[in-house]
């Protein structure tokens, strides 16, 4: 739960930076209504570039908290901006019990937690394949599942880029789905239905996306 500091700083700086966005990128926010006001709810998405986490925090109605990978904690900008928003650093190579413990809890506690499934930035702007962890998160916490399609983020900007350039994107939030587990079946069996619905939804949110930004 973000301190009522990190809550009044969010507050404050959220209508500025959307005013900076909306002079690069010119969102087109649909569904932005579909996160629930209140209660814990998990946010997935895809990940094509470093701005995601940023566009996200910027156009939800709610704070957001977000799972990062420990090396980006470390980045003096960057970290300002995982401070800000009360991150959970995860490893990236080796499963993280704590990672996942205090993911749960935050959505348990009532916070709206973004994770991005592919666990790194997108291949080239083409999805990667999803992991497991953020279907565990969900099976355990069982709170909303929020899927969510970026659309038009890569062509901002490209992996091999230094800074992003202007371009026009589109961020689309679906319907919430209930995280449930298949009646009789291996855990793990579940965990991949879970994990190839938040695959499927985001795949649709995407195109939705591209299709409103006419590509």
């Amino acid at each position: 739960m973000l301190t009522e500091g990190r809550a009044r700083t969010y507050k404050l700086l959220q209508p500025i930076a959307k005013a900076i966005a909306w002079l690069l990128f010119r969102p087109k926010v649909i569904g932005a209504e579909n996160i629930p006001q209140s209660g814990g709810v998990l946010i997935v998405s895809n990940h094509p570039t470093y701005l995601d986490p940023i566009l996200l925090a910027i156009y939800s109605p709610r704070p957001l908290s977000f799972v990062a990978k420990r090396p980006l904690f470390y980045l003096p900008i960057v970290r300002t901006f995982l401070w800000l928003t009360d991150c959970i650093p995860v490893e990236q190579d080796a499963p993280d019990r704590r990672a996942l413990r205090l993911s749960i809890q935050k959505l348990k506690g009532g916070d709206a937690l973004v994770i991005f499934p592919e666990g790194t930035r997108s291949d080239y702007g083409k999805l990667r394949p999803f992991q497991l962890g953020p279907a565990m998160i969900a099976a355990e916490a069982q709170t909303p599942v929020v899927p969510c399609g970026l659309a038009g983020v890569y062509e901002a900007w490209h992996m091999e880029a230094p800074i992003p350039k202007p371009a026009p994107v589109a961020i689309v939030f679906g319907k919430p789905f209930a995280p449930e587990l298949l009646p009789n079946a291996p855990r793990r069996e579940s965990l991949l239905h879970i994990a190839e619905r938040m695959r499927s939804e985001i795949v649709k949110l995407v195109e939705l996306g591209e299709q409103l930004l006419k590509r």
